[in-house]
């Protein structure tokens, strides 16, 4: 009995697997082989794409190693133009403009050392800020630079000297002329300072200045006054942009009515104490006519002489 039923579920898993074996073949794929041609071929493929990858390999190292040396000179090529430079500024930036027709990019020079490259835009025009960290002078210059990975550089362009300045006039250079007193509604103020420098002569909302000329020496007129004591603040800025104010004030003493002659203007050649002016002049035509009447005397005494010894 046991081998009949043994028998019999032999028979029952024959059947099944027989009645399942269509739908797994049905999702089996059957691959055929590649033709041997297609199969070369995607070999061969396979091998200009490997090798042209290498060959882009090797030509980015090549010339990364010729771009990072230094271009060749070539002295026949025309050196950019320095259009503007910032010339003197109290910040930390120096402003570096200009044109290279034919180049790629300039080199920027700072004290005869190159500190950066800069590329050109569409006009061959360049623009690079400079960022310095002390005060004092320095000489800008440019030089174009053209091809890859081979590349050639120009002449350098004219240096332009750019200063740094962050250092506000000092009170001790500044020296101040002018007179205390005067019976006129202005006067002038007269001195020294640093050389280009602006003076600003001040009281309330009205305001006085003018510039030194390159050896420092400057000369403001017409400050108004009012009549009494006036009291004036006084502002010295450099041609950088620092600025003091000096502890010293201004102050001058207006009376329409007074003895004081001129505008109060200090000069070595016009005295300005009170009433010098016309003492002075007084005491000179005094003198003119003392002498005037010493010739007078001497020449009548000498003809009443001969007179009586004839």
């Amino acid at each position: 009995m046991a081998k009949k039923k043994n028998i019999k579920n032999a028979a029952h898993t024959d059947n099944s697997v027989k009645s399942k074996s269509p739908d797994m073949r049905s999702k089996v794929e059957i691959k055929q082989p590649l033709p041997q041609n297609q199969e070369r071929i995607s070999r061969l493929v396979g091998s200009v794409f490997i090798g042209m990858g290498v060959l882009l390999v090797a030509f980015g190292i090549y010339s990364f190693i010729r771009y990072r040396e230094e271009p060749l000179f070539n002295p026949d090529l025309e050196a950019p133009t320095l259009d503007e430079v910032t010339s003197i500024t109290n910040g930390d930036k120096i402003m570096v403009k200009g044109s290279a027709a034919g180049f790629d990019e300039v080199f920027v020079y700072v004290n005869e050392e190159k500190i950066d490259t800069t590329k050109l835009d569409d006009d061959s025009k360049f623009s690079y800020e400079y960022i310095v960290d002390e005060e004092g002078e320095y000489a800008i210059s440019v030089a174009g630079v053209k091809g890859f990975p081979n590349r050639t550089i120009g002449p350098r362009s004219t240096s332009k000297i750019a200063i740094a300045d962050w250092t506000a006039p000092s009170q001790d250079s500044v020296t101040l002329r002018y007179g205390q007193e005067t019976n006129k509604n202005t006067f002038t103020l007269a001195g020294t300072t640093e050389g280009n420098a602006s003076v600003e002569v001040k009281r309330g909302t009205e305001s006085f200045g003018g510039l030194s000329d390159s050896k420092g020496n400057f000369r403001i007129e017409g400050i108004a006054l009012d009549e009494g004591k006036n009291v004036f603040s006084i502002y010295v800025e450099d041609s950088a942009g620092n600025q003091v104010t000096l502890d010293e004030k201004i102050r001058v003493s207006y009376s329409p009515t007074g003895t004081v002659n001129g505008d109060a203007v200090v000069d070595e050649d016009i005295p300005q104490a009170a009433g010098a002016f016309d003492t002075l002049f007084g005491n000179q035509l005094m003198m003119l006519f003392g002498l005037i009447a010493l010739i007078s005397f001497g020449v009548s005494s000498s003809v009443v002489y001969i007179k009586n010894k004839k």
